[in-house]
């Protein structure tokens, strides 16, 4: 599906769209009003970094119908890369701006993903803060792969928007393989977002957000997330580097480095 789509950055092999939010946002409208499904997925150092472990990854973000840049390193090393990605997309500022968007439009959305009751408790939330907000599921992420009632549950609410937290890669594996399959207008993953969503987790203020530190609250909140931001992060920044000096090329995997899964 080639909707509004916007010019592309290759990062590492990675092709993120150049957007702004309201941009992006008419990319979604568009997507959504399209025949067929589509699918959506925020990309980040920690995404681009797991398409070294695994290709199959590398595959399904390539056949995206909508890639946005969801952190601060991917803007950098757009820059560093000689082009250009306007703005900072967090799929967690995404959420609000949908959910306005969703009150005017009548979208339907579907939560899926985070262990059980998450997805719950985003939603009970999520009818608090957005009266009259249309959500017609919710399930855990904790599902075997090929469940076909969840996808028969899915089929059944017809969600515009099936919003899908499972982390990476499994979730963009996950619509990847069965996004044909389900009668929604578009996937759009989310990773832990139904924490911040529920009130489980808090974020740091917009002004250092927009300095590019919220990954360090993240990493003061979950400090099992640590080999993500401190060894991921210098590693991203070595194959973007790589990349600039070997003409465009995407620098191949060595078989010693470290996993950053």
């Amino acid at each position: 599906m080639t909707v509004n789509a916007a010019e592309t950055i290759d990062i590492l092999g990675v092709p993120v769209g150049a957007y702004t939010m309201d941009t992006l946002l008419a990319r979604v409208e568009a997507l959504i009003a399209a025949p067929g499904g589509a699918v959506a997925y925020g990309v980040n150092a920690h995404v681009i970094n797991l398409t070294y472990q695994y290709p199959e990854f590398l595959k399904a973000l390539r056949q995206a119908d909508l890639l946005y840049a969801d952190g601060a390193s991917v803007i950098m090393a757009a820059d560093f890369l000689g082009g250009h990605l306007p703005e900072k997309l967090t799929t967690t500022d995404i959420w609000p701006r949908l959910c306005e968007l969703a009150l005017g439009r009548g979208y339907r959305f579907f939560l899926l993903g985070g262990e059980p009751g998450l997805a719950e408790r985003a939603a009970d939330h999520a009818r608090r803060k957005y009266p009259g907000l249309n959500l017609v599921g919710t399930h855990h992420g904790y599902f075997d792969f090929r469940d076909e009632p969840l996808l028969a549950k899915i089929n059944a609410a017809r969600p515009d928007i099936l919003w899908v937290g499972m982390g990476d890669p499994r979730q963009v594996l996950w619509a990847s393989t069965w996004g044909q399959q389900l009668q929604v207008g578009l996937i759009l993953t989310c990773g832990g977002m139904f924490k911040i969503v529920s009130g489980e987790l808090d974020r740091l203020s917009p002004h250092w957000r927009r300095k590019g530190f919220e990954w360090v609250y993240r990493l003061w909140q979950e400090p099992g997330t640590w080999r993500r931001y401190l060894v991921g992060l210098p590693l991203f920044g070595m194959r973007v580097l790589a990349q600039r000096f070997r003409g465009g090329e995407r620098l191949p995997k060595s078989g010693g480095e470290p996993s950053v899964g």
